[in-house]
Order: structure tokens, then sequence, then C-alpha cells
């Protein structure tokens, strides 16, 4: 029995298991003439019609079908009540296999409450069979299958605007719109706000036009947890999705401040407004969704490599792609291949199970594998960076966002000119024996530390060039831009300063601060000292510490 096999994705669901003329099937749903428009639109299966209220006596409605599965694609999976899980009771209760196509986090996470209930009863109880997590997990399984560590996953969806979704889709987005999102991020659990933190991004297969410069946001989707816990070395895990209209994600970004400043509890009462919108403005884009994920770690031999699935779909054929691993997932079912138990619907299909599908539509992928460059010190300094102590190598050879921490202390001078350098410069004030932490991030333009000695934060973007056919680093605080000389040797590192600019426009040499800064390993851990002086000789800020790979709750 298909609940919802009248909507959106049931009727794909419905369709595609028809097509294989292994069962016998059932549209459950409380609108009898949808589900009998449905059915006759599906000639030569057998396709029964039955009222399924999932407020009503479940147990009585099940025995009175015995169905062997049922397929949950109605929801609501946003339910947060102790009935949220009635469904797949009553389920185990009737010795009935059972697998949904939820997408919320705490739904799906949560389903491993029953197992040991569905155990027993030796029934399958599989939540999240859709496009995230059981598809999203496939993918990142197949593009990390050459990986010996896993350190980022950034996934991004974009639908097409005439991929029209149903009530219930739009009030599951509409749940988390402005609420806190608790994420992976440089090495530890950040929190972030749903259609936030937008980025831009583009998608390419080749042989098919590109999609360009759409709009994303951060969402709320299992993957957050579940990644994490199936790649414990990752440090980076990203889930960001979009409609294709600017002007729709920018309308759902301004509309997540009310609910993030607490003047709204959630936008979920305005689903049927947003749906009603969406129908209404479908001429308008195109019919192309995209689908990206990225990985990017260390390969068997240690070496830092990327790499990228992307799918382009056509004419319209994206919203098929969530009922897909509910299919496949129901013949693994039938043919003895999916163990009993309660669990999200992950690892249980590879990406290869998906292909014979994905043949059916005009559903376009690729997959590329890359080495990165070697970071941004190591490309600097050339052959010299493998002289240097390990505990230093490890500082500058992060390949994605991390985060490290210690203790240090802060010495600040009390010349005015040096007070005010360091004012402009946002040095933390004096202290001794604080709590120091610095995360980095990477992209290609170079690297962004933000270093934080007990609250007090200040950050500068480090990148490279060529002066005289050597590389030296460049790091900007802007609107200041210092180039540095690097040595690295059996001690340590040193940098020391040879130009500095203002806006672009280049220094006198003689003007510039006295920079001394150096990296060591001390007690076994890694260890820096810089000091930054006036050129005339009086001290803007030193500061000293120790760091080390940052552990906090649940790295």
């Amino acid at each position: 029995m298909i609940i919802g096999g009248a909507g959106t994705f049931g009727a794909r669901i419905l369709r595609l298991l028809a097509e294989t003329q292994a069962f016998r099937l059932i549209i459950g749903g409380r609108d009898l003439a949808r589900a009998e428009g449905v059915r006759a639109s599906v000639p030569d299966a057998t396709i029964e019609v039955a009222r399924f209220d999932r407020k009503g006596d479940l147990a009585t409605q099940l025995a009175a079908l015995k169905p062997w599965a049922v397929i949950d694609a109605a929801g609501p999976f946003q339910d947060e009540t102790p009935t949220r899980y009635a469904v797949p009771a009553a389920c185990i209760e009737l010795g009935i296999h059972y697998i949904d196509l939820a997408d919320s986090r705490a739904f799906v996470t949560g389903i491993a409450a029953l197992d040991a209930a569905a155990r027993a009863a030796g029934v399958a109880i599989l939540s999240g069979a859709s496009s995230v997590p059981a598809f999203s997990t496939a993918i990142v399984d197949d593009l990390t299958c050459q990986m010996r560590d896993v350190v980022a996953i950034d996934i991004a969806l974009s639908a097409s605007n005439r991929a029209t979704a149903g009530p219930s889709v739009n009030a599951a987005i509409l749940s988390y719109v402005g609420q806190g999102i608790r994420y992976r991020a440089s090495g530890g659990w950040q929190t972030g706000h749903g259609w936030q933190c937008l980025a831009r991004k583009s998608f390419a297969v080749s042989g098919h036009r590109s999609i360009e410069g759409r709009l994303v946001g951060l969402c709320d989707v299992p993957d957050l947890d579940l990644l994490p816990e199936r790649f414990p070395s990752v440090r980076h895990v990203m889930f960001r999705a979009g409609a294709e209209l600017v002007v729709q994600n920018l309308v759902l970004w301004l509309l997540s401040f009310p609910v993030r400043w607490h003047w709204l509890r959630s936008l979920s009462r305005f689903a049927v407004l947003f749906n009603h919108l969406q129908k209404w403005s479908s001429f308008l884009g195109s019919d192309r969704s995209a689908l990206s994920v990225g990985v990017s770690g260390r390969n068997r031999e240690g070496e830092p490599m990327q790499a990228l699935w992307t799918l382009i779909a056509e004419d319209g054929h994206g919203p098929w792609v969530p009922s897909f691993a509910a299919v496949l997932l129901t013949q693994k079912l039938a043919a003895g291949g999916v163990p009993a138990g309660a669990r999200p619907a992950i690892g249980q299909l590879t990406l290869a199970d998906f292909a014979p599908l994905f043949a059916k539509f005009h559903l376009f992928t690729e997959t590329r594998r890359w080495p990165l460059p070697p970071p941004l010190y190591a490309r600097v300094l050339g052959p010299d960076f493998a002289r240097m102590p390990a505990p230093v190598r490890a500082m500058h050879a992060f390949i994605a966002g991390d985060r490290v921490a210690g203790r240090g202390h802060v010495e600040r001078g009390a010349d005015p000119v040096a007070r005010l350098v360091g004012w402009a410069f946002r040095f933390p004030p004096a202290q001794a024996d604080v709590p120091v932490e610095v995360a980095f991030s990477i992209n290609d333009r170079g690297e962004t530390w933000r270093r934080n000695f007990a609250g007090h934060r200040f950050g500068s973007h480090l990148s490279s060039r060529l002066v005289d056919g050597k590389p030296v680093l460049i790091e900007t605080f802007w609107p200041f831009t210092f180039d540095f000389d690097l040595s690295g040797h059996e001690s340590g590192l040193e940098m020391e300063i040879r130009a500095w600019r203002l806006i672009g426009l280049k220094l006198p040499r003689a003007l510039a601060p006295r920079v001394t800064a150096t990296e060591r390993v001390i007690d076994g851990r890694f260890s820096f000292n810089v000091c930054i002086a006036l050129p005339w000789g009086p001290l803007i800020v030193h500061y000293a510490g120790w760091l080390a790979p940052h552990i906090g709750p649940g790295a």
C-alpha cells in the first residue's frame, strides 16, 4: 500500500512499481476520486483503491487491507508529537514492512527507537527513502570509495520552478526557514539558520547546457547528522537547496529573519499560500533541476583529492528522482535483501542501483575526480615544507575548513600610536593564559584565519603570488596587505615581511611594522610566537601560545 499514492511522489512510485508487474498495489488515502483517476492512468496493473486515514484506527485499517508492505509518501514527517511514529508502530504490530519518504531530520534519525520492536517482529522499517538521505548517501558512498579520509561534504539541490511541490512538501520546507540548524563546520558543530548561508551554485554535465548561478540556502535534512556519523573523519558537512528563481529564494531569506528573531514561531502556517503562489508562477523559469554532491578528502596514498557528482534533469523529469529509492528498496525487500530492524534508509543502495531508473528519464549525470593542489604554505615553501616538524606541517596541511584550539597570552604596547594601530587591526587586549581558537576556511582564493582569544576575535586572509619568480605569502588585514617571505627548516617556520600596501598602493618599506613570527614544536605541541611593533620600536601586540586539533562536543 502506498499512503498518498495519488500525490506528487506517491503516484510516481505507483507507476514505477506497476511497471515491474511484481506487486499488487493499493492506493491509500482520503481522496478516493483522485485515487481513482490515478488508477485509471496506469493501465495493465493490479491496483486497488482504499480509504486510509492516518488519524483513524490504524491497526483496524491495516488489518483489513493486509498489505505486505507500506510506503508512506504523505507524511506529515515534521510532526513532533509522540504519535508521529504511529504508522510504522502499527506496521510492526501487524508484521508489515514499512518504507517512508521522510526528509525530516528528527523523524529519520529518531526511527531507530523502533529498532528492537522491528527486529522482534521480523520486519524492516526504513525511513528517508528519498532524495535525502537514501540517494544522497549512496552518491557520497560512491564518491568516497577511493578515499582514505573524508574531510568535507557539500551538497546542493536546485529545483525547477515548474516542479510544483504539494502542500506537505512546502510545509516541510517552511517548518525550518529561519529556525536554528546544527551542522558540522570547521571541525565542530555550529548553528546556522534555515534558508540563510546563501550561496550561488552552478551545475555542469559534459554534453549538456550548464545551469549557472542558482541561489541555495541552508536546509535542515537528516544528512547533517547521518554523514558525520558515517564518516567520522569529516570536518565539514553542508546541505543547501533552493528554488530556481532568485526572487523566490530572496523572499524566503527575508522571511527567515522574523523567525530567527522570534517575531514569528514558524512559517508552516503559510504552506497553502506558498503552494498557490508557486502554481501561479510556474510559467516562469524552466523545467531544469540540478543536484551536486562534492567531497574532499585524501586518497589511499594520503594525497588530497576532490570528487564531484552532478545531475542535470531536463524536461521536468527532476521530480521523479525522489521516488527512486522507495521503489528500489521495495524490490530489494521483496528479494529478501533487507534485514529486519528500524533505521534510516542508508547503506542499503549503491549509486549503480539507481542507473536503470535514471535511464528511463532525461536525467544526465557525471562524476569527476581530480587531485587537489598542495596546501597554501606547501606551495609557497616548496621542498622546505617537508623539512619542518610534523606538528608545524599539520597546522598548514588542511584541505577544508577546520579548527584548532589551545592556550595563549597577549601583551599590548602602551604607546598611543601603537594602541591606535592595535585597535584598527582588532588585536585582542592584554591577557594571560586564555583559551585560543583558530578557525580556517579554504577556497580557491586562499585561506581565511579567524583567531579567537577568549572571545576577542580578529582575522586575516592568506594567499600567494609570485614576486621576482619566487612565491611569497600574502596576508590581508583589509585595507592593508603584507607580503611575507617564509623560511621552513627542521626547527620550524619563520615569516619575514618584505613589502606592504594600502588598498593596492605600495608603501615605503621603512614605514612597515616590524614583525617577528615563528612557529616551533615545544613539549610536542605546535607553538606560535608573533610580535608586531612600530617601525621605530614601540610594541603593538605580542601574542604566543600553543594549538592542537579542536575536539569539541560531538567532534
